[in-house]
């Protein structure tokens, strides 16, 4: 099932915390982690299909406009996930696959790596960066989409 496109906060189902941009930066290259819930723009996410991409997404930064990237278009596990201004590649594009077991429950998976979005170490502290890692089934690979008003 596709997801609609819109304005989300991506929270995280292990921590309860939202995937933002430290500080609202607009940097290109600034590191995703996790933070409590503030209500800042550096909080949501442009939900869009990619054009004829097949089921592929991209989330761009409501504060920065810039997108979620795999840094270094890395392929390994661990890699951190940053910011970057929008270009082609599919360090850019996500799965958003669907918990059928858990509505309203996705995982997002790197087109480029086939690799997980997730909280580092299944940390619950805010601060805690966000990287890629192999499936775990693990609820700090799991994310919840909530449409911001």
């Amino acid at each position: 099932m596709p997801v609609e496109e819109g304005l989300y906060r991506v929270r995280n189902v292990a921590s309860g915390l939202l995937l933002e941009v430290p500080g609202g930066s607009a940097r290109s290259g600034a590191k995703m982690h996790q933070g409590v819930e503030d209500g800042a723009a550096g909080q949501h996410w442009h939900v869009t299909a990619v054009p004829n991409g097949g089921g592929l997404y991209h989330l761009v930064n409501a504060a920065s406009g810039k997108r979620l990237d795999v840094m270094n278009a890395s392929t390994e596990n661990g890699a951190l996930i940053q910011q970057w201004k929008p270009n082609n590649f599919g360090a850019q594009e996500w799965i958003i696959e669907q918990d059928l077991q858990s509505p309203g429950t996705v995982a997002l998976v790197s087109f480029v790596s086939g690799l997980y979005l997730e909280v580092a170490d299944g940390s619950r502290e805010a601060g805690a960066s966000v990287r890629q890692w192999e499936d775990s089934d693990s609820p700090s690979q799991w994310w919840q989409l909530e449409p911001v008003s």
